[in-house]
């Protein structure tokens, strides 16, 4: 039920928006939740960000994790 999306879906299914006001509304409800993910993953300190497209990601990680691997209970 609290599915993003399935709030809209439904309502379409019961005639009160159409096909186009679903999608956008959907598309809104996810950018919403993508947000609020986002702003909570701020608030750890020690989070790191990597984009995924990035050519020497595999590189940044392995350094990422041997750093944390040698301070105790970091991991």
């Amino acid at each position: 039920m609290r599915s993003i999306g399935y709030r809209q879906v439904w309502q379409h299914l019961e005639g009160e928006l159409d096909r186009d006001e679903l999608k956008d509304r959907a598309i809104y409800a996810t950018r919403q939740l993508a947000k609020r993910q986002m702003t909570w993953l701020r608030s750890w300190p020690e989070c790191s960000v990597f984009d995924c497209f990035a050519p020497a990601l595999s590189g940044k990680l392995y350094e990422v994790i041997n750093r944390a691997g040698e301070r105790p209970g970091s991991i």
